[in-house]
Formats: C-alpha cells, sequence, structure tokens
C-alpha cells in the first residue's frame, strides 16, 4: 500500500468531512477530544474504553460496542451525565457512522467483478458478515444486491446535513479516492486473480463457502459457544482460516488477492481516514527506543515510548528514527514502571508505506 495518490485522496476526503458541523459535533464528545473528559458524554465513552470497548480506535463505527456496553452491568452510568445529551450524541454518531458505512460500501461496489465475487469471505456468518461483533469492517446485509455499482456517488450529503459545495466536495473526493483504489497494487491483484479462476477453481470456491455456511450456521456458533460474544468471534476468525488455507492454485490465490483487496479499503478509507476526520493529523511521539521490526506484511514495528502521551490503539503516530519513517498506526501498548518509578510503554504498530511525506505537520498529543 504505497500509493501516493491513495494517501491524498484520504487526505482530502477526511478534510471535507472534518469540515462539516455534524462531524464537529460528533466528534467534540469523544474523550480525545474533550477537555474534560470524566464526566457527561466524554466521561461515560471514556469509562467503556477503559473498559475495553474501542472507541478512540475506531471512531467512526463504534455505534455496535457502545450499545453493547450500555447494556452491561458494569457500572457505566456511575459517571454524572445528562440523558438528552447522551441521546443526541448517539444520534448523532449513528448518522455519522451510516454515512461512513454506505460510502466504503460505494468503494467496494468499484472492485473488479463486483458484485460478482465468489470470496468465502463473504460467507454469511463470517467476520466480515456478520451483524454480530467484529473486529473487521463487515460488508452490511445486501449490500451486494443494492446495485451501489450503478451510483456514480456516495449519497450521503443529506445524511452529513452538507451544504451544496460541501455536498460536491463529498463526490469529488470520493471520485477520487475510488480511482486511487482501483489503481492500487491490491486491487489490481484481485482483477489478475479473478481472471485467472477456471472451472475448478470457481467450484472450489463455491465448496468453500458452502462449508463455512454449513460451519457457521446459527446452530453450529451456539453449540459452540452460546453467548460469550469475544468466542464467538474467535470461532468465525478460526474457522475461516481453515477453510481458506485448504484452498489451492487460482483459488486460493483469489481469495488471499481479495482479502488484500479489502484490507486496503478498511485500512485506508476507514481506519485512518477515521483517525484524520476526527482527530487530525497524526501525534509526534518524538525519540523512542528499541525498535523491532517484523518481516512480512503488513510490517510491524515494535518500540519504546517513555513520553508524556497516552497513547490509543488505532492511534496515528510519527516517531523521529531512520528506521521507520512512515506514519504508523497504533496495534498495541504495554506499560512497565522501572526502578525510581519511570514509567514507559513498549508499543506495537502498523507501519503504513508510503505515508512519509504526508501529515508532518503533526504535533505532540
Amino acid at each position: 500500500m504505497d500509493n501516493t495518490a491513495l494517501w491524498t485522496a484520504v487526505t482530502q476526503q477526511a478534510d471535507v468531512w472534518k469540515s462539516l458541523v455534524l462531524v464537529q459535533e460528533f466528534a467534540s464528545r469523544l474523550p480525545r477530544n474533550s477537555a474534560v473528559a470524566n464526566s457527561g458524554v466524554p466521561g461515560r465513552l471514556q469509562l467503556m474504553q477503559a473498559s475495553g470497548a474501542e472507541i478512540a480506535g475506531t471512531p467512526l463505527r463504534l455505534t455496535h460496542i457502545v450499545n453493547m456496553f450500555s447494556q452491561l452491568p458494569s457500572g457505566f452510568d456511575d459517571v454524572s451525565y445528562d440523558e438528552a445529551q447522551w441521546q443526541n450524541w448517539h444520534r448523532l454518531a449513528g448518522a455519522v457512522e451510516a454515512a461512513h458505512r454506505h460510502t466504503i460500501a460505494w468503494l467496494r461496489s468499484r472492485m473488479p467483478g463486483y458484485p460478482q465475487l465468489p470470496a468465502p469471505q463473504l460467507t454469511p456468518g463470517t467476520v466480515l458478515t456478520t451483524t454480530e461483533f467484529t473486529y473487521r469492517l463487515a460488508w452490511q446485509p445486501d449490500e451486494l444486491a443494492a446495485g451501489l455499482q450503478r451510483q456514480d456517488v456516495p449519497r450521503v450529503g443529506q445524511q452529513l446535513q452538507a451544504g451544496p459545495a460541501q455536498i460536491r466536495a463529498l463526490a469529488e473526493t470520493a471520485r477520487a479516492l475510488a480511482a486511487a483504489l482501483q489503481a492500487s497494487r491490491e486491487w489490481q491483484r484481485l482483477e489478475t486473480a479473478r481472471s485467472r479462476l477456471d472451472a475448478d477453481a470457481r467450484a472450489a470456491l463455491l465448496q468453500a463457502r458452502a462449508r463455512l455456511k454449513e460451519r457457521l450456521a446459527p446452530a453450529a456458533l451456539d453449540a459452540h459457544e452460546p453467548s460469550r460474544v469475544m468466542a464467538r468471534h474467535n470461532y468465525r476468525t478460526v474457522v475461516q482460516d481453515e477453510e481458506i488455507d485448504a484452498l489451492t492454485g487460482p483459488a486460493r490465490d483469489f481469495a488471499d488477492a481479495f482479502e488484500h483487496a479489502n484490507t486496503l479499503v478498511e485500512t485506508a478509507a476507514s481506519d485512518v481516514f477515521g483517525q484524520l476526520a476526527i482527530y487530525g493529523a497524526p501525534s509526534a511521539l518524538g525519540t523512542v527506543t528499541g525498535i523491532d521490526l517484523e518481516p512480512g506484511t503488513p510490517r510491524i514495528a515494535h518500540f519504546t515510548y517513555d513520553g508524556d502521551l497516552w497513547p490509543h490503539p488505532g492511534q496515528l503516530v510519527q516517531i523521529d528514527d531512520a528506521l521507520v519513517k512512515e506514519t504508523c498506526r497504533l496495534s498495541g501498548t504495554s506499560f512497565s514502571i522501572t526502578q525510581g518509578s519511570q514509567a514507559s510503554s513498549r508499543l506495537s504498530a502498523e507501519i503504513l508505506p508510503g505515508t512519509a511525506a504526508f501529515w508532518r505537520t503533526a504535533s505532540r498529543g
């Protein structure tokens, strides 16, 4: 994922979204953006985040997890907040998320071969299609049958309460982002893999989907785990990986290519886009120590950070080191206290290739 046009398009689209009053009102109540994060709507969200809810990392797709945590008897109502303000924020969050998910669905409709995508990952019940909890950016029910490929732009202007000029900007930046995705190595790889599917490969993909449908049927899931959401999510992941690992030849190539193409949308157009639109430029961590780099795709960096910034999973950060010139997206943190009560953080982060020249106006915090 090293296409300069892609990051340019993501940045331009984020600039349009963060200029919208509706988005600004939604974002202002998030704990990272609030000057007072221990009461009111930010305080309630902060308590959920401290209890494991993914609030900071995926700000444009958090309503499901907020609803789930709101129903838990875990003391989230102990924070002083106004119910009317909470309901108003929840309405804003729903509108922003619905517009974002529609935009993502429209971008996906530009994939090679859409809507005829025989990917096992799109079988009902997988981590990419479930209506239950998933860490992934799920494809919505009936999305493939919605005719999005026939829409020239995503129709989200009214939902976002955008003015005429803003509606034009939303359309223009969406088209530019779609064009950048279509020109990416990942989507071209999917087109090549699709063109190489012969009858045997298509049959193998259909058989994998049939097995997945059976293994992920509601009764099968309930037999494995009837209620715990994380155990059900992990089971979906394991079953899907097993069926894809069993594929060979062009069928496996297609499944892998689809995963990379879809992950590109998820990472660039949702994860990174969401951080830029809701929180602004990446945070500058400055000098870090003990950098370890993992091989593979995506590349993962591990490093020790002793500064005063509180890191959040999903946060975009930049460090001062020749080994890692690109922006990184935090994926994990651990904390330790050394002799003399000096605290340090060991951070893990996904390196975003091709971003070295982007967002270098970042400030600490």
